[in-house]
């Protein structure tokens, strides 16, 4: 799936550390809204950090790649990749 970042809420974890919400929009399926959850305690979060750092600098980030958990949730292990450059908004 391609989808657009649209917000990302960060929340202190009951572990410590911190959790990030990330709120997608699908452009491949008439932008229907999917999220995901993911802690910076977590394996996974490395893959993410530069591009929570790039949305919160204010660019615009469009990812390819999103496998989809459930009905509405993507699945923060999926191997993520900015392809901005190939889509005019």
């Amino acid at each position: 799936m391609i989808a657009k970042i649209t917000k990302i809420l960060k929340r202190p974890s009951y572990r410590g550390g911190e959790m990030f919400y990330i709120f997608f929009k699908d452009l491949d399926n008439n932008g229907k809204s999917y999220r995901t959850c993911l802690s910076s305690e977590f394996g996974n979060f490395p893959r993410w950090q530069g591009i929570i750092s790039q949305f919160n600098s204010g660019k615009e980030i469009i990812l390819e790649n999103l496998i989809l958990k459930g009905r509405d949730l993507v699945d923060a292990d999926s191997a993520v990749r900015i392809v901005n450059n190939q889509f005019s908004l």
